[in-house]
């Protein structure tokens, strides 16, 4: 019996982590678009600074612009284009 409640205990928590979860992403808003690009160019004048290679500058740009959107309370975005 102490098994199972904590069992479920622990599925209950789970659960209610998940709901939680998804409310809060779910939440965010979408970031203005002006935002976005001045990110994606202030993240580009990084990618430069740092001399990364060309095969890098793509996922560099989506991450950098991402982790800028995340710390302003925004929604990520999947895709620059």
């Amino acid at each position: 019996m102490q098994a199972s409640r904590i069992t479920l205990t622990t599925l209950a928590a789970i659960f209610v982590s998940s709901i939680a979860i998804s409310f809060s992403a779910a939440a965010l808003p979408q970031a203005p678009i002006k935002d976005v690009v001045s990110l994606k160019d202030a993240c580009k004048q990084i990618a430069v600074e740092d001399q990364l290679p060309e095969s890098e500058v793509g996922s560099f740009l989506l991450d950098c612009v991402n982790d800028q959107l995340t710390e302003m309370g925004y929604e990520r975005v999947t895709s620059l284009d």
